[in-house]
């Protein structure tokens, strides 16, 4: 169950991690992912900031999940873990192409925030793979 528990870790970190970056910086985050100028204005700097509380409630949802997670209920727990990582991958593949509906659905060249969007969708999967620990 130790693999289990140390991939629980790995959300809460980078949950911790993007929430004070979106809480403190956002129109640094916003240009970390290509964020056109003209988008950058007080309400989506508020969005971002709230998505950075929403962030935390991950990291603080998933310190307690992994705080009272037992031999029993680890499927389940990392059930929750692998559909956060794929909420987190679903958005980041398709946020910006909806941003830029229609020509967005064209095949264009991966942005940071699709290229996010693969990695978190491929923690989805890890997390479902590894949902069970070894039976010993």
């Amino acid at each position: 169950m130790n693999t289990q528990k140390n991939l629980m870790m790995l959300t809460i970190v980078i949950s911790a991690i993007y929430g004070v970056w979106s809480i403190f910086a956002p129109g640094n985050l916003m240009s970390t992912y290509s964020t056109p100028e003209e988008f950058v204005n007080p309400v989506t700097l508020n969005i971002v900031m709230l998505f950075g509380v929403a962030a935390w409630v991950v990291a603080i949802l998933g310190l307690y999940i992994r705080a009272t997670v037992t031999e029993e209920n680890v499927e389940k727990a990392m059930m929750v873990f692998a559909l956060a990582w794929l909420l987190y991958g679903i958005h980041g593949v398709l946020a910006e192409r909806v941003l830029t509906w229609p020509s967005g659905l064209e095949p264009s060249a991966f942005s940071e925030q699709t290229i996010g969007g693969i990695i978190f969708l491929v923690l989805s999967v890890v997390y479902y793979i590894f949902r069970k620990p070894k039976s010993s």
